[in-house]
């Protein structure tokens, strides 16, 4: 059987595709933007969650055993500052999936969530799956609202699903342009020495998980089919901004420039999830620590140094 990648472009993605095909799994992605090909390891779809009928869905649900859902048009900021777009675009583009679904009764649906956003202000620390979820951002609203559709779906019609609360994701491939992956957006500037921005004090403190650790986690997630969520994915350790810098010092020998900025209202203090339900019910466990990562950043990003020069 086959599985699709919805947002088989983006960073998780791209990471995810890369995976699997070397896996050898019989495989199908979709992009929002790009054009629909043949070309590559796997087919690609251009797909408008939104707009796209239920036919089309259908179509792409042939031979299909698992759905991988990971994608996702907005980012904390965007859809703080678009509420309505952020939530006709996905969630809307969710529940339209799930309508095709729920006529495939051996589809499995594997939902990538925040473990940030739909939790909001920590009440302790670490975050386990039985937190109370008073997201204060549309971002973490709208991740939750495909969170309960997702569990009203199985409820109703038996569509098989887990929704994985990803904490924040890291490494290469990302698109540090969007807004996201501080460590990787950290590390990349400070190797091209350029100022690196900090929201609030420094003191934010995150869980930061390497992107082939949250690979792993999600086809382990597809597997196993007796797993519901929701599964908190991430490292089980707390990092704060100023720490990513500390480790940027240790790693160039110097400290990079940093700017400090007002804090955002959308940026909850403290988030550092509790990672044992994944251990137990996914067998699943990190293997990157953030040390490690930024190690290999470092390397990657500087080995990029003379090609930029050169263009």
């Amino acid at each position: 059987m086959t599985a699709l990648v919805i947002g088989a472009r983006g960073f998780l993605g791209t990471a995810l595709c890369r995976e699997l095909v070397r896996q050898g799994v019989p495989l199908k992605g979709t992009v929002f933007r790009g054009h629909s090909t043949t070309d590559g390891p796997f087919p690609i779809h251009r797909v408008d969650l939104a707009k796209t009928s239920h036919k089309v869905f259908c179509r792409l649900l042939e031979d299909v055993d698992t759905v991988y859902h990971l994608a996702w048009s907005s980012i904390p900021q965007t859809a703080t500052a678009d509420p309505l777009s952020d939530l006709r675009n996905n969630v809307v583009g969710l529940v339209k999936l799930l309508e095709a679904v729920r006529k495939r009764p051996d589809v499995r649906v594997v939902f990538a969530s925040s473990g940030g956003a739909v939790y909001g202000p920590a009440r302790y620390l670490p975050i386990d799956e039985g937190h109370p979820t008073s997201p204060v951002s549309a971002y973490g609203a709208s991740k939750l609202a495909a969170e309960n559709y997702l569990a009203f779906y199985a409820a109703q019609y038996e569509v098989n699903s887990v929704s994985l609360r990803i904490s924040n994701a890291y490494g290469t491939g990302q698109n540090i342009a969007k807004g996201l992956g501080a460590v990787t957006a950290f590390t990349h500037a400070a190797i091209e020495g350029r100022p690196i921005t900090i929201y609030g004090d420094g003191s934010t403190l995150r869980d930061y998980v390497w992107v082939d650790d949250v690979v792993s986690a999600l086809i382990a997630a597809g597997r196993r089919r007796d797993v519901t969520g929701p599964v908190n994915v991430g490292s089980g350790v707390g990092s704060t901004l100023l720490s990513i810098i500390d480790e940027l010092e240790h790693h160039l020998r110097a400290r990079p420039n940093v700017i400090m900025r007002e804090a955002r209202r959308f940026d909850v203090p403290a988030s550092q999830l509790d990672i044992r339900l994944a251990e137990d019910r996914l067998g699943w466990k990190p293997a990157v620590n953030l040390h490690s990562g930024i190690d290999f950043l470092c390397s990657h990003f500087q080995s990029l140094l003379p090609l930029r020069a050169a263009q």
